[in-house]
């Protein structure tokens, strides 16, 4: 009996030769060659071609059974590369070809180089000896096979037959093999451990300007990606040698609004990232509408771009590694702008104070619109930040966040001095409205939370019960919806006794804020909820006392008994306020304790920890959420370019409907006016015309007909009126 033929296992290969496809005999072929030789077995063949489609298939064939290594231009390798090019090809059944990293000047360039594929021998040594040593060996999959080193494996050139010879060898290798390998159910992969360096620049066309049979051929190819998923971008990030200064786009438009806690946070933030000189840092603002002074102040950063808001629309910005959102995502195109702007993201997550309270917003959509954009962002980013441990425990609590990419940054509280106190304008010193120094302050927008009204009813317990006889000076931005104005107007309705003891101001200027501070007995800060309650510090910072609650973040982050707001019970509060505003001991101890803690968190050390940050968040494993929170973007960007195509057409079928009626009436006459307002056709068979008008392949032949027809008509019209004239 005959044995059957002894087959190979499955996936192994039967050998493998290498092919250098080089056009002449220079130092560079020559240093290919001498180098492939050094690091490879010296049973392996070496096949020298032309660089020519048919040149390349005829070693292809030759060289049968055997896989091939095609080197498509001169290259320096180094130790292992065909070992590991070989594993990365033989890692699934169904790859077709793997892709060697390059030195610089490819899509899978580690991006070092001196831009034309060209540095020195030494430096290629070493950055094939880091890459060993940083490489994930994710062998991520591609749409396309990537030069000038490709992998073929055999069973691949079996099935989809040669390389095609009417193509130039780039074109036939690189897209019409692997196209033709991906449509028959096979795949490629990047060889993410295995990098060669480029003798010289490629020859050809880039990978953009395909061939116009190719298009034809391939017409997904226009929108079609490298690769799928950001698997890719992960492995060449942890390939890469480290960059000593990793590039960052931080979205700095909220710095046009009003002066709040987020505006100092940010800008103070942008400041101390500067100093630290470890990023190319891009600011994204919106040019038209930030104050001056604040603009020159980021035009004068070191080595920081700003990049109009206003611009994106006709602007294709590259992407940074990271781009950092410094609050929550507050609607789609917030997460969209910052997908596109950024490889990894990085958001701040303030505190959680709107996603829970409904009464900020217009209407319950409103409010649900800006809940499911907070949940995009969040599933988007790499790494989340917050002020404290109470907003940390808030997102673990509704899975918003796994506690794995949260991390707890508090602000520093070193700000740059406003300039000198400026007294506000409200405040005459001749006159009633200007208070005796030593009043109460409430700082802060009069959001509800804020709890303004506690502050009244504080004043009123001070007054009542211990006989003070200062005033309260409310300064702070009015919000609609969501503001506690109504509340607090209804108290004062029913305590007449306290209107020549409060003044409200209204907003205030850093410079006015700090002439207040500086005049005021005490600050009350009665907020309910404070992602970290920025006013505290800055008070005792100031020798001020605060009264605030020891609620949500405060609880944490303020020594233990600085909290003199018994919350909510303004008699048993005013009696420690009372203290606070008569005993200097009292104040001296308090203010210590504060600004002792304050001065433990500096601006310094917030950017040295959110430089970290990004250095985590650009090296993060590819997680599934943050994938399809990218693929909700493109889809959103895709609908909204088809819509727009959509609403262009209709104006442009409008249009022509119009064109058409004029023409048509401008045929007929303007006696015989059968289309428009006053037209001699009933407006049902009027509306039929308009949606026929629409489609120009039916109207144009059928109105041209009917205007024919009318004309005949009124040509014939014109000797019988002439006969009936005469005949009377």
């Amino acid at each position: 009996m005959n044995e059957l033929p002894k087959t190979r296992r499955a996936n192994e290969p039967t050998g493998v030769c290498v092919v250098v496809a080089v056009d002449s005999d220079d130092e560079y072929l020559r240093e290919c060659v001498r180098s492939v030789r050094e690091h490879m077995q010296s049973e392996v063949p070496i096949t020298e071609v032309t660089p020519s489609t048919a040149a390349v298939n005829r070693a292809i064939e030759q060289l049968a059974p055997a896989d091939v290594i095609v080197l498509s231009e001169p290259c320096r390798v180094s130790a292992g590369w065909v070992q590991c090019l070989c594993a990365a090809a033989r890692s699934d059944t169904n790859t077709a070809s793997a892709s060697a990293l390059a030195d610089a000047g490819t899509p899978l360039a580690l991006g070092v180089g001196d831009g034309d594929g060209h540095s020195a021998t030494e430096d290629f040594a070493a950055l094939a000896e880091g890459l060993a040593k940083r490489t994930l060996m994710l062998r991520p999959r591609l749409n396309w096979a990537v030069g000038p080193c490709i992998y073929l494996r055999r069973d691949a050139l079996e099935l989809v037959g040669s390389l095609d010879e009417r193509l130039d060898l780039r074109s036939a290798l690189e897209t019409d093999f692997a196209q033709r390998c991906l449509l028959s159910g096979m795949t490629h992969v990047a060889a993410d451990d295995v990098v060669v360096e480029r003798l010289r620049p490629a020859s050809g066309a880039s990978a953009a300007e395909l061939p116009s049979q190719l298009r034809e051929r391939y017409p997904y190819l226009a929108q079609a990606p490298l690769a799928d998923s950001s698997v890719l971008g992960h492995a060449l990030r942890s390939a890469r040698p480290p960059d000593p200064r990793l590039s960052v786009t931080l979205d700095a438009r909220a710095l046009d609004g009003a002066i709040t806690g987020t505006h100092v946070h940010i800008l103070e933030l942008i400041l101390a990232l500067v100093r630290t000189d470890a990023l190319k840092l891009r600011l994204l603002v919106r040019a038209e509408q930030i104050d001056s002074a604040t603009r020159q102040l980021l035009e004068q950063l070191a080595e920081t771009e700003l990049l109009a808001a206003e611009d994106l629309k006709n602007l294709q910005a590259p992407r940074s590694t990271v781009f950092h959102r410094p609050q929550q995502t507050f609607s789609p195109s917030d997460v969209g702008l910052a997908l596109a702007l950024g490889e990894r993201l990085v958001i701040s997550q303030l505190d959680l104070i709107a996603y829970r309270n409904p009464g900020y917003f217009a209407d319950a959509d409103t409010w649900e619109d800006y809940r499911a954009a907070s949940r995009h962002g969040l599933s988007a980013a790499e790494r989340v930040v917050v002020f404290s441990q109470h907003t940390r425990d808030e997102l673990v609590a509704d899975a918003l966040v796994e506690p794995s990419r949260i991390r707890i940054v508090p602000p520093g509280l070193d700000h740059r001095t406003p300039g000198e106190p400026l007294r506000p304008p409200a405040f005459d010193p001749a006159g009633a409205a200007s208070p005796a120094p030593g009043f109460l302050l409430c700082l802060g927008t009069d959001f509800r939370h804020k709890n303004r009204v506690f502050a009244l009813r504080l004043l009123a317990a001070l007054r009542e019960l211990h006989g003070w006889r200062g005033s309260l000076v409310l300064a702070g931005t009015h919000i609609s919806p969501g503001s506690s104005a109504e509340i607090e107007r209804d108290f004062m309705a029913a305590h007449p006794e306290l209107d020549d003891a409060v003044v409200s101001l209204g907003p205030v200027s850093d410079r006015e804020k700090a002439w207040l501070i500086a005049n005021a007995g005490a600050i009350v800060y009665p907020s309910v909820y404070e992602g970290f309650g920025l006013v505290p510090f800055e008070s005792a910072l100031n020798g001020v006392p605060c009264l605030f609650a020891p609620q949500a973040s405060l609880a944490e982050a303020a020594p233990d008994g600085t909290a003199t707001i018994v919350p909510w019970d303004a008699v048993a509060s005013a009696a420690a306020a009372h203290l606070l505003l008569t005993d200097d001991g009292a104040r001296e101890r308090h203010v210590g304790a504060l600004a002792d803690r304050a001065r433990e968190l500096t601006w310094d050390a917030a950017a040295a920890a959110m430089v970290e940050i990004y250095r985590e968040a650009a090296l993060a494993p590819v997680r599934d959420s943050a994938t399809l929170s990218r693929d909700l973007v493109k889809r959103e960007a895709r609908l909204s370019v088809q819509h727009d195509a959509e609403v262009a057409q209709l104006v442009s079928e409008r249009e022509h409907a119009k064109g058409m009626y004029d023409e048509l009436n401008a045929e007929v006459g303007s006696g015989l006016s059968l289309i428009g307002p006053h037209g001699t056709l009933p407006d049902s068979v009027q509306r039929a015309l308009l949606a026929l008008s629409a489609r120009p392949g039916l109207s144009r032949p059928l109105f041209a007909a009917l205007a024919r027809t009318f004309l005949a008509a009124r040509a014939l019209a014109h000797p019988v009126r002439r006969m009936l004239r005469r005949a009377r």
